[in-house]
């Protein structure tokens, strides 16, 4: 990993932190970089990079906003540095809950049951208090995990995985319509509430207390329900057997007000959990090939198993599976 960082990052760190060093800390999938400022003798804190300066508000001081008076824990905003195009930030450690799932005894259960557990809990709360918080905001009517956008994420599955990582081209005859009925499906949902979006084990990080805090939520909008719980229970990073998954997704279903019947609620999160898997393996496509980030290629095989499990499920997804499998890019189901 590279360890350069812009001149005037340095000198704002030197700043506000005399003594203090950078350190690049690994990023997510977009175009900002992090470093964690070690101040001599005093808590580290993690400086955002845009890498320009902007005017105004960014989505993350805007979104960390709406998290914050919801009572969902986010890292806390210390400088909003516009000039320098950075924000600093409370240091929320670096232990995910990737690390701490991947870390257990084999055989252990019980405390991969509790962290989940309070992962489902911070799932729903997004869902119930985030979502009153956003429609009280100046973002209820921004930006939406909707048919425009779901359709996108079909094209860029299809331009940055299917033909950028497997060199597939053209288009498979036939796909792209039931893609975007797909996208239609999902987007077309009866109930809609604010979510993470990249709500997965790598964006929940675990502090020393056990407690959960997220990350990576600049991109936080209104979507369909149960769009973060697909992200969770189908994480690209983490295995999950089927028993604790089913259970996982009732607690969740039975926890909202006005809970949906339980096989209404599984059959739609079939839909939205397929559109969001497909949307995953565009994202790891583009990581790779175009910005060169290999590591992204990890979620590939966990992605496309769950595809092949989840797609024949139910009418509304079963086309996308027939017309990925023939076009070579999806195996039957073990």
């Amino acid at each position: 990993m590279s360890r350069t960082f812009r001149p005037e990052l340095a000198m704002l760190a030197e700043r506000l932190f005399p003594g203090a060093s950078l350190d690049p800390v690994a990023g997510d999938a977009s175009t900002r970089r992090f470093y964690r400022i070690l101040p001599p003798g005093g808590p580290s804190r993690i400086l955002m990079d845009y890498g320009t300066p902007f005017e105004g508000e960014t989505d993350d001081v805007r979104l960390a906003r709406i998290f914050e008076k919801a009572g969902l824990p986010v890292a806390r905003i210390e400088h909003v540095r516009p000039a320098e195009g950075c924000l600093i930030l409370e240091d929320l450690g670096s232990r995910t809950l990737e690390d701490a799932l991947s870390t257990l005894p084999p055989g252990e259960s019980g405390e991969r049951e509790r962290l989940y557990g309070k992962a489902i809990a911070l799932a729903i709360a997004i869902a119930t208090r985030g979502t009153a918080v956003l429609e009280r905001s100046d973002r209820a009517s921004g930006p939406a995990l909707d048919s425009d956008r779901f359709r996108f994420e079909m094209d860029f599955f299809l331009e940055h995985y299917v033909g950028g990582l497997m060199g597939v081209r053209p288009v498979p005859p036939g796909l792209l319509p039931p893609l975007y009925h797909l996208a239609d499906l999902a987007a077309n949902h009866p109930r809609s509430v604010l979510c993470h979006r990249d709500f997965h084990s790598r964006n929940l990080m675990v502090r020393d207390d056990g407690s959960l805090t997220m990350v990576d939520i600049q991109d936080a909008r209104r979507g369909p329900l149960g769009y973060d719980l697909a992200s969770l229970v189908y994480d690209a990073y983490s295995d999950l057997d089927e028993d604790l998954e089913s259970s996982l997704i009732e607690s969740y279903r039975s926890a909202l007000p006005d809970a949906p019947a339980r096989g209404v609620f599984e059959s739609r999160l079939d839909v939205v959990a397929a559109q969001r898997l497909i949307k995953a393996l565009g994202t790891f496509g583009h990581q790779a090939v175009v910005l060169g980030r290999r590591r992204y290629l990890e979620g590939v095989p966990r992605t496309l198993a769950r595809l092949a499990r989840l797609l024949p499920r139910t009418p509304e997804t079963a086309p996308v599976g027939e017309h990925l499998r023939r076009a070579g890019l999806l195996a039957d189901s073990a």
